[in-house]
């Protein structure tokens, strides 16, 4: 029952906010189109703004990455994948077995014999 009454007070602030007239629509156009070219020019006018946000933005991806391979390095320790993996080691390892060139766990899993690997039945008509 909140949810309706929420919804139909949301509903009428829109209907409030729209505009009755031809010349209503005209500014709110025109009041829009000049937010977007105001954003658009921001670092044309903020230089120093824009840098350091650039600078902030390029340290979040660098702690970003450093926190994957870490996890990685940690997920890789506990599963036992060893400890050629790990964090420190730049992720040459890590994304050579993780892209699936040279599993570490191919051979210390195979439990098949070769009587496990012949065919025992080969469908009808053979």
């Amino acid at each position: 029952m909140m949810f309706l009454i929420r919804s139909a007070f949301w509903l009428m602030i829109i209907v409030l906010l729209l505009p009755t007239d031809e010349g209503q629509q005209n500014q709110v156009y025109g009041t829009a189109e000049a937010a977007v070219k105001d954003v658009a020019n921001f670092c044309d006018r903020n230089p120093e703004t824009c840098t350091t946000g650039k600078n902030a933005f390029d340290v979040l991806v660098h702690k970003a990455e450093f926190g994957a391979r870490m996890l990685m390095g940690f997920i890789m320790d506990k599963s036992g994948l060893g400890g050629e993996a790990t964090a420190s080691s730049g992720g040459a390892a890590l994304s050579a077995s993780v892209s699936g060139i040279a599993p570490a766990w191919s051979s210390s899993q195979d439990t098949l014999s070769p009587e496990d690997r012949e065919t025992a039945w080969g469908g009808p008509g053979l």
